[in-house]
């Protein structure tokens, strides 16, 4: 055997174990990026490389990799790159605006052609480029890979090529599917999470309704009792004195003032029964004075809470509304502000009139609502912080009220609460109301 054909053997064994290192780099490589220019370290021991350049495109961006040998100049090193992404451009068939993301204003090589689906040979200035699409399967190429050599290439210099190319691709391919694969996983794992804790969220929220569903159906089973202790008390007193007129008559009234309450606390927990259940409240329009009707709700509510209440009006406002309706707005509003605000300061009142909407505020000091608070105030059996430290007890049903009482007027009730303004509750009425 000659000299020049052991020289070739040597040459094909070197370039073998340089395939198996690389293709043991590439089992256990993080990005093919990363171990580019360790692989070309090895490749430059049995190829006559100049350079190298590596191009992908599977993900949103491309990405190119580079390697040159020291001496290579910045206009052949640019030169290599345009090569190689106009390659990679010409070979996947991209469009306009994809080549021009993928070139980054680098024109092709007018002299660049193309063989066959499998590589692309140019005449460089150094030696011949060779250009292996990197593809797996029948689908479109994911890269290219680029040799440049810095002389005269032959077939075996070719088949190198191809064998190099082909390890890059089936790397690539196997990477990214692993990417895919963990991202799948994590958004699947994210999702199950997010599952989890909406549901546990959903449990908490049921066992919270439920505690207080309990305690609304006690404390509603202790109110109801008292008036009708009373009716039953006053029945038995005109039982055994019926010719005493006077007590008579006093018993009659009370019984007549207790079971009205009694039927008033029937009527709020059907009416919120309908809110629950999503519907809407019917109303019965009058013509009133808001005014006049606001101030004799509030001399009431003055009998039992004493003169803490301060009424502003502009002037006297006549308006179509469910006068009964704008008593339980203002009752349940004040009630809640002397029980939750500051004992110390009165509750304020306001009327106003604006071009297209009646507005009513009322507006108590104390303890500040919190903003989480506020967004789930109006729902029911749903009582704030501060009002479920407090010693005052409620049935949690008096904001759903004044809020379904609003609504069916065809208005909109808001809640702002700061340690400068207070607590002020807000019911814009419109000035026409479809029924």
């Amino acid at each position: 055997m000659s000299d020049l054909q052991n020289d070739h053997q040597e040459a094909d064994y070197q370039r073998l174990k340089t395939l198996y290192y690389i293709s043991k780099k590439l089992s256990t490589f993080s990005t093919v990026e990363e171990s580019f220019a360790d692989i070309l370290e090895r490749v430059s021991e049995c190829f006559p490389l100049s350079s190298a350049v590596l191009v992908e495109h599977w993900r949103v961006k491309p990405l190119t990799a580079v390697w040159f040998s020291g001496d290579t100049s910045r206009d052949l090193a640019n030169k290599a790159i345009g090569h190689a992404k106009s390659a990679y451009s010409y070979l996947s068939g991209a469009s306009l605006g994809q080549e021009s993301e993928l070139m980054n204003a680098v024109t092709p090589e007018k002299e660049l052609h193309r063989n066959d689906k499998t590589l692309l040979f140019n005449k460089s200035d150094r030696g011949n480029y060779i250009i292996i699409p990197l593809i797996i399967d029948d689908l479109p190429p994911l890269g290219a890979l680029q040799l440049e050599g810095t002389t005269s290439l032959t077939d075996k210099d070719l088949d190198f090529v191809v064998a190099l190319a082909n390890l890059v691709s089936v790397a690539l391919d196997r990477y990214y599917k692993t990417q895919s694969e963990h991202a799948s996983q994590e958004s699947a794992a994210r999702n199950s999470l997010k599952r989890y804790l909406k549901s546990q969220d959903k449990i908490q929220n049921l066992e919270s309704e439920r505690e207080l569903r309990e305690a609304f159906v006690s404390l509603l089973t202790h109110d109801l009792r008292t008036p009708l202790t009373i009716v039953l008390a006053s029945a038995q007193f005109i039982l055994r004195s019926p010719n005493d007129v006077e007590a008579t008559k006093k018993s009659a009234l009370r019984i007549v003032k207790s079971a009205n309450r009694a039927g008033q606390m029937i009527t709020d927990l059907l009416d919120a029964n309908r809110i629950r259940s999503g519907e809407k409240l019917s109303v019965t329009l009058k013509r009133v004075d808001i005014t006049e009707l606001i101030q004799s709700t509030l001399t009431e509510l003055s009998v039992i809470h004493g003169n803490r209440f301060v009424f502003n009006a502009t002037n006297k406002i006549e308006y179509d509304v469910d006068p009964r309706g704008i008593q339980r707005i203002i009752e349940n509003l004040c009630n809640n502000a002397i029980k939750y605000g500051s004992s110390t300061t009165p509750v304020r009142i306001e009327l106003k009139q604006a071009s297209t909407n009646i507005v009513i505020s009322v507006c108590n000091e104390g303890p500040v609502i919190s903003a989480k608070d506020q967004k789930s105030l109006f729902l029911q059996f749903r009582r704030s912080e501060t009002a479920a430290v407090s010693s005052n007890k409620g049935w949690g049903i008096g904001l759903a009220l004044v809020q379904g009482v609003t609504e069916a007027h065809g208005g909109n009730v808001s809640v702002k609460s700061d340690s400068t303004n207070g607590t002020v509750f807000t019911v814009t009425l419109p000035i026409r109301v479809n029924t």
